[in-house]
């Protein structure tokens, strides 16, 4: 049945259920929903596709058919694993290679050569063990001739036989039912078969509007015990797109062969925090390339059915990083990513190219929460946490918005908490308000860019995650007025710094990718970098910037920044630089005390010059804050970060300090309060204060032309107003 109604259009996708019609109805109404879809564990009845409103069906190709699944096991996604690291005892040693790890989830790969594909590792040595000295058989491997007390591994390839998403939706909700596995896409006769089955799914959904994609193929690596505890995630990870075919691939495209250990990389697994080896990088590239050709013909059978297409910015999106330039050439009319705070708006709504972009907002309708919590179970709280998250989200909001928000999971379960549903309801008016009142437009930013540096660049834009210490620091960015950019090493070294960027941030810990290890040991980086400060740029480190013990430092950029870590090796030299605070310094203008909250931060920092401004010590007397002029530039160095109102507008003075144009911070779109923020939209002439704390709060705003207005706010309140100041 073609649908004739015309639904009232908004920018919000409700998860429907079959059997509450009503529900859903009165709800599309109080939401302004302007689309349905299903979820994992869900379906959509009839009358609910047929009533005019937009239908996103979701889609996972590489679970959908389970029956050619079990049929095909050779067919199923594969990964390295390594060992138990064992000592040797004796001369010969037998490891147990699947002690570590659930059965459940993983089966050896006894279907390939394991003497081509594994290795056996001398990690005490680093050297390959040669495959005359091991054997395997029935989960064990024996090593001979070994070196006593030396560790070894052995690195091999498992079978993924139940599938990550589908493993954590089953613990999570505690499922009874079978455990699903997941497809390889790179193998012929089921990418032929996938290709078969995405036809015949297109024909038997003939109310689908948007193909929900979940997302293409490899998800991001969780990898569990026989408890069903994480030993190992990482939402970047590139190890479930691994197989025995992939291996040969590689060799015969890239020239070179992938050793096992350039992907377990000693147990590491070349986590997103190492610095990426030019392997790893390959290795990226070549799943890409996969990924965009195998995406694109999915996308183009979608389009020939006459929907469109969107993809899950989560679960399998391995291989589809849409910050690749090659993602474009997929055709994705949209893609959706799931939020719980400012950083992850910023990384939908920042991706190139004309998409729609949406917003799947938390708490999903789960009985549990991200943390095992309760959430829409007794106990649960979903009030409370979507107006934690919601705070966050809408102050990035204002600085880059998104087409759409919606949520996912069961809502038999969501309307049990009816004050839920009264908050969402008014979540959605809010958000409505936004769009109406910025049309879209660009907000009103500094006049100078912003660049992130380190080893990822573009690719990681707005990828950290949430432990400590930089998910504090790019969710604070995030809703600060500041356009921002995000820059690899090699964009420095092929590119140089552009003159738009006034402010270069480095931070992190050392020795990491965010941070940039080895990379502040070559002097391309150094001298430019320093030329670029010299000439007037601004350098703001935070927690162990430009870290690299090389040449007798360990702040590479200690010349700019004005301090140094002691690391052990020189406490036989004295310090004996001044140690005084400088006081009334702009960057502490808002700080409650001399010793701010800077949360778990980097400790034995020294002035190493004369010049250095230090703003703040904590107990020990080693600095926190600290300032430097750089010829006509500055650097600013901060030792930690713990997200909160003091710390973004810390945050905030620190970059128009470090820029040097802190005179220009309070002239326009400046509110006085450090628990309130401002956004003006020049293109449609308004403006909005939003107070992002649970008490009501007064400020004074500057707007635009330098005029002063006092703004009272509820607690978690905004207001909108013209550019005469006028309420709206």
């Amino acid at each position: 049945m073609s649908k004739k109604i015309h639904a009232k259009r908004g920018g919000f996708t409700l998860p429907a259920q079959a059997g509450m019609d009503d529900i859903v109805l009165d709800l599309a109404k109080r939401w302004g929903a302007d689309a349905f879809r299903d979820s994992d564990g869900t379906v959509l009845s009839d009358s609910i596709m047929e009533l005019g409103w937009d239908i996103y069906s979701t889609i996972c190709l590489i679970r959908a058919d389970q029956k050619w699944n079990s049929s095909h096991p050779e067919d199923c996604q594969q990964k390295y694993l390594y060992s138990a690291p064992q000592a040797a005892r004796e001369a010969t040693i037998k490891i147990d290679i699947m002690a570590r790890y659930s059965n459940e989830q993983f089966k050896i790969d006894e279907v390939h050569d394991c003497k081509k594909y594994w290795e056996v590792v001398n990690r005490t040595t680093g050297q390959i063990v040669p495959v005359s000295d091991w054997d395997y058989a029935d989960g064990i491997v024996t090593v001979n001739n070994c070196a006593k007390w030396n560790i070894y591994v052995v690195n091999f390839l498992v079978y993924q036989i139940w599938e990550t998403t589908s493993m954590y939706n089953h613990i999570t909700n505690n499922w009874d039912r079978p455990h699903q596995s997941g497809i390889d896409p790179r193998k012929p006769e089921t990418r032929k078969h996938i290709a078969r089955f995405l036809d015949k799914w297109l024909a038997t959904h003939p109310n689908t509007d948007w193909v929900r994609f979940t997302s293409m193929a490899y998800q991001f690596p969780i990898i569990t015990n026989q408890k069903h505890q994480t030993l190992y995630q990482d939402w970047y990870g590139y190890l479930d797109c691994m197989s025995a075919q992939a291996l040969d691939e590689f060799e015969e495209k890239k020239g070179y062969r992938l050793s096992p250990n350039d992907i377990v990389e000693n147990g590491y697994f070349n986590s997103t925090d190492r610095v990426p080896t030019r392997a790893y990088l390959d290795w990226i590239e070549f799943v890409h390339e996969f990924l965009v050709e195998f995406s694109g013909d999915c996308v183009k059978q979608v389009h020939d059915a006459g929907k469109k297409a969107i993809m899950f910015y989560c679960d399998h999106h391995i291989g589809t990083e849409p910050y690749k330039p090659k993602f474009q050439q997929i055709g994705f009319d949209g893609i959706v990513g799931p939020c719980i705070n400012g950083r992850e708006v910023r990384r939908i709504a920042d991706i190139p190219g004309e998409l729609v972009k949406e917003l799947r907002l938390y708490p999903y309708f789960f009985p549990v929460n991200l943390t095992n919590e309760p959430s829409f179970k007794e106990g649960g709280d979903p009030v409370g946490e979507c107006k934690r998250y919601w705070m966050w989200i809408r102050r990035a909001m204002l600085r880059r918005l998104v087409h759409r928000i919606g949520y996912g999971g069961y809502l038999d379960l969501a309307v049990k908490f009816p004050e839920f549903i009264d908050y969402v309801e008014a979540q959605s008016k809010e958000y409505y308000k936004i769009t109406e009142n910025t049309n879209f437009t660009p907000v009103e930013n500094a006049p100078f860019k912003v660049a992130i540096l380190n080893a990822w660049g573009k690719a990681r834009s707005w990828g950290f995650d949430q432990s400590w210490p930089l998910g504090g620091i790019t969710e604070s960015l995030s809703g600060l007025p500041f356009d921002i950019e995000w820059l690899s090493f090699d964009d420095i070294r092929e590119n140089g710094i552009a003159k738009d960027i006034g402010v270069i941030i480095n931070m992190g810990v050392a020795g990491t990718s965010w941070s940039g290890g080895h990379h502040w040991k070559d002097p391309r980086i150094i001298t430019a970098i320093r030329q670029w400060v010299d000439a007037g740029g601004g350098f703001l480190g935070v927690i162990d910037p430009a870290a690299s013990e090389h040449g007798g430092a360990y702040y590479q950029l200690w010349d700019i920044l004005g301090v140094q870590k002691e690391i052990g090796l020189s406490n036989g030299c004295r310090k004996v630089i001044p140690t005084d605070i400088t006081k009334g310094h702009f960057i502490a203008a808002d700080l409650a005390g001399t010793n701010p909250s800077l949360g778990k931060h980097v400790q034995k920092i020294y002035p190493c010059l004369e010049s250095t401004q230090i703003i703040a010590k904590d107990d020990e007397g080693s600095v926190t804050i600290a300032a430097n002029d750089y010829g006509k530039g500055r650097g600013v160095y901060l030792a930690g970060f713990e997200l909160g109102s003091e710390q973004n507008r810390l945050l905030q003075r620190a970059i128009w300090y470090a820029a040097g144009r802190e005179d220009e911070m309070t002239q326009k779109w400046f509110s006085s309060n450090i628990e309130t923020e401002i956004a003006g939209f020049p293109r449609t002439g308004k403006y909005i204060v939003i107070n992002n704390s649970y008490e009501p709060q007064t400020t004074t705003i500057t707007d635009r032309d330098g005029n002063e207005k006092t703004v009272w706010l509820e607690a978690n309140a905004s207001k909108w107003f013209d550019f005469d100041g006028n309420e709206i």
